[in-house]
């Protein structure tokens, strides 16, 4: 197996045909979680040493948001965020597998109406598979959640429920990096599934079927390329947040250092987040292109199907 060619050979085709890079900031919606900075307050700040016009603020934004209609608001505005965000995911994502395949396959041009009706024309199909694969998680999640919760709340006493939660909660965090270890894997398997819908035009089950059987027979090629990718990820993840941490700790330590009297340091820190927000969503878009497209490169590896390139990237037959 060839890694080398699929690492190099998905740089290449990244850099060439930039207009992936818009599917890929649309594939990185929803994909990473935003480390927002908590701002949980020291018990030994006293609130009423903060400025009275903060204080007076933090009051009527609470009245404002304790509104009923503006709850049901919220909850309307967060639905549709979740929607677009979902939406735009898979577009993104079909877009990358379908431009990635056209671009290995000789096409000199990609263009974005081309792959948007792609990705349009597929999508319900290409939805489908993934809410059906994500199905069992979320209902484990919820299950989890909701039944240390209700425990809880239903214990006789604050130290039954103290007692429960210091053994529920251990517990959960096990069960959690089970089925962490268990997704990761799992996502290989999916992911080999949308490469088969996307080159192979199948449908949900045959490609969860193709997923699975070129995940059995490849498993340790899947796994060590996993693993070069994860590393990759966790270099540019880094390396992509770094310019963000190194606003963030100062502005928040020289909040907390003035005993919040001063609301610079977080405008200030704001403004230069905001500043920096196109740069980063630029280099997101073209890590996930990259990582997209080293995913199906390798999938055309495994099924023989890749196209033989000449060093000038030119077709010259089928494998």
């Amino acid at each position: 197996m060839d890694y080398g060619y699929a690492l190099t050979r998905a740089w290449k085709i990244t850099w060439k045909y930039k207009i992936l890079w818009i599917f890929g900031i649309l594939a990185s919606c929803g994909s990473n979680g935003n480390n927002g900075g908590s701002s949980n307050t020291n018990s030994s700040q006293d609130l009423s040493q903060m400025p009275p016009e903060l204080i007076a603020f933090g009051d009527k934004a609470l009245n404002f948001l304790s509104q009923p209609a503006v709850i049901i608001g919220l909850v309307i505005f967060v639905l549709l965020v979740i929607t677009l965000t979902v939406f735009l995911n898979t577009i993104g994502r079909i877009g990358l597998i379908s431009g990635t395949y056209k671009a290995e396959a000789g096409a000199e041009k990609l263009t974005f109406g081309e792959l948007f009706k792609e990705g349009t024309s597929r999508f319900w199909k290409f939805f489908g598979m993934n809410f059906l694969v994500s199905l069992p998680f979320i209902i484990i999640i919820i299950g989890l959640v909701g039944a240390g919760i209700f425990t809880a709340i239903s214990a006789e006493s604050a130290a039954g429920a103290e007692e429960f939660l210091a053994g529920f909660i251990p517990a959960v965090c096990i069960i959690f990096c089970c089925l962490f270890l268990f997704a990761l894997l799992f996502g290989m398997i999916v992911q080999q599934a949308q490469n088969a819908m996307i080159i192979e035009e199948r449908g949900i089950s045959e490609s969860l079927i193709r997923g699975w059987e070129v995940f059995k027979t490849n498993l340790g090629h899947l796994i060590l390329i996993g693993i070069i990718l994860f590393i990759i990820s966790a270099i540019a993840g880094v390396a992509i947040a770094l310019p963000i941490l190194i606003v963030v700790i100062p502005g928040m330590i020289a909040f907390v250092l003035d005993g919040a009297q001063s609301m610079q340091p977080l405008i200030l820190m704001g403004l230069c987040i905001i500043a920096y927000l196109p740069v980063s969503l630029t280099a997101q878009g073209i890590l996930t292109t990259y990582i997209q497209a080293v995913w199906t490169l390798f999938y055309l590896q495994i099924t023989e199907q890749t196209p033989e390139i000449a060093k000038d990237d030119t077709i010259v037959e089928y494998a």
